[in-house]
């Protein structure tokens, strides 16, 4: 069970999310002391009337690489802002939604789970289950990574998509459109791991197409446009090739690392490619897949322009709902939008990117 610590001289940030709270293990004290946190402090929680006297806290914080958030149990317009200008992970304020509240946390903590593992090179015990669970995700990056090296992408990419799908998982699952399908930790982790799957079939993708510094012209387009196929073909025939029956996780991971290569280009409206899926048809994988993979192309540098704002990201995914994109996801992406940003912020940070050049212009985006 992880560790929360919340900072605050009274009980109401713990009353008004502690049913949510039910699976962590929640710790409380009145005034911020950098002695409050330890090393199992998994998330930092401060409450807004104690912020002006919690700069040591969040620099140790910081230092220990514990995420940290803000919260107020009052409506504030700049939550956000005080929260970044106090160099906080996230916020939390009314009203108190399960969905979003989990989102963030399991977000921040994951992210602070890797990066740590990333500076520290920490190791997980040596098991012969754990040994077989790091062949497994470091066969799959490198099955991900060839194709973004091929198209000079780099492995941010793969990160920042990831988290992006696990928040807006997370988020959802809690929706009853969604409940069903999204209803364990297990799903949502496969969700996570094949989502760096969704480009390999660029693999497939001439060089002279997917290096092109410029917008593609029809006919480069139309063969772009095979990626998906190939990408389904090449887990297919992976598939294919294990030398028994594929079953229970195994069959789970199988199935949904094709519906996320095959149809993360579909639209909400039918419009999309490779089958022209619409609405519910398009597996919900492929509809989280669609908004955090055209997100981080927005708010990538490629060679013919610059990064754009994540503020004009978000406008461009709103403008999407219900055409290009399922309106249910749309809206968990705009209640999770600065946690995206975060996300974003903190990978560029310890995994920063050179360039992308996954999607040519913007009209492959919206054709």
């Amino acid at each position: 069970m992880k560790n929360i610590l919340i900072i605050s001289p009274d009980k109401k940030p713990i009353k008004a999310i502690q049913d949510t709270l039910c699976d962590y293990r929640v710790t409380q004290h009145e005034h911020p002391n950098s002695s409050n946190l330890n090393q199992d402090t998994s998330l930092l929680i401060i409450d807004l009337s104690v912020l002006k006297d919690a700069g040591e806290l969040i620099l140790e914080s910081t230092r220990q690489q514990i995420p940290s958030f803000l919260i107020s149990t009052n409506q504030i317009d700049n939550i956000k802002s005080l929260a970044c200008d106090a160099g906080l992970s996230d916020f939390l304020h009314p009203p108190f939604h399960r969905s979003i509240i989990l989102s963030k946390i399991k977000t921040h903590i994951n992210l602070a789970e890797i990066i740590r593992s990333y500076t520290t090179k920490s190791v997980l015990p040596d098991t012969p289950e754990n040994d077989l669970l790091a062949a497994q995700d470091a066969a799959i990056l490198c099955l991900a990574s060839m194709a973004r090296v091929r198209d000079h992408s780099t492995g941010n990419h793969i990160l920042r998509t990831q988290h992006y799908v696990k928040a807006l998982a997370e988020y959802l699952r809690y929706h009853p459109d969604y409940a069903l399908e999204l209803d364990n930790d297990e799903t949502i982790e496969t969700f996570y791991k094949t989502a760096s799957l969704h480009d390999i079939g660029k693999v497939g993708i001439p060089d002279a197409i997917l290096q092109k510094p410029g917008k593609l012209d029809p006919e480069e387009y139309e063969i772009m446009k095979k990626h998906p196929m190939f990408g389904f073909q090449a887990i297919s025939s992976a598939e294919r090739l294990l030398a028994r029956d594929v079953r229970g996780k195994a069959a789970e991971f199988f199935k949904i690392a094709k519906q996320v290569t095959l149809s993360h280009h579909e639209r909400w409206d039918g419009d999309g490619y490779p089958q022209g899926l619409k609405g519910n048809n398009i597996p919900i994988v492929a509809r989280l897949m669609a908004v955090a993979d055209v997100y981080d192309a927005i708010i990538s540098k490629r060679p013919y322009k610059e990064a754009l704002k994540h503020n004009t990201a978000s406008a461009i995914i709103k403008s999407g709902k219900g055409t290009f994109f399922d309106p249910n996801v749309v809206d968990a992406f705009l209640e999770l939008e600065d946690t995206f940003d975060q996300i974003s912020y903190i990978l560029e940070d310890y995994f920063p990117s050179h360039g992308d050049l996954s999607v040519h212009s913007f009209e492959e985006l919206f054709p």
